[in-house]
């Protein structure tokens, strides 16, 4: 899997898979994915990045912190 993160446009971009994307679905208006010709998902696009995943990773550490592993 590959992460790219551009800051100026504030878009998370993860790459699954090699295969050639042949096909696009918007899933909301802020993540879009890439499917290849058997409609596995090759890509993902997670705009307003910054908004969307910081809010849910720092829940994530809290509850891990409350669990102390």
């Amino acid at each position: 899997m590959k992460v790219e993160y551009d800051k100026k446009a504030d878009i998370l971009y993860l790459k699954f898979s090699d295969s050639k994307p042949v096909d696009s679905d918007m899933l909301s208006d802020d993540v879009v994915i890439s499917l290849d010709g058997n409609d596995n998902i090759v890509s993902m696009e997670i705009w307003r990045a910054k908004e969307l995943i910081l809010p849910v990773f720092l829940q994530y550490l809290k509850e891990l912190k409350e669990i102390k592993i």
